[in-house]
């Protein structure tokens, strides 16, 4: 797959994770949204550090 995929694919978790933040009220919902969040961020750094042949993307994650 190409790197726009990924990052589109990441893009839309991270914005699933904020809304689901700014909605929800249960204290649950909230940190299961904030962890989407993060394994979003998590994505892009692994699909930006192997568009760009190097492991240092994959090493922060």
């Amino acid at each position: 797959m190409a790197l726009e995929y990924y990052l589109v694919l990441s893009a839309l978790l991270f914005t699933t994770g904020v809304i689901g933040v700014l909605i929800r009220r249960n204290a649950i919902i909230i940190f299961m949204c904030i962890e989407l969040m993060l394994n979003a961020a998590n994505l892009a750094f692994v699909a930006i550090s192997l568009s760009l042949g190097e492991a240092t993307g994959q090493v922060f994650v």
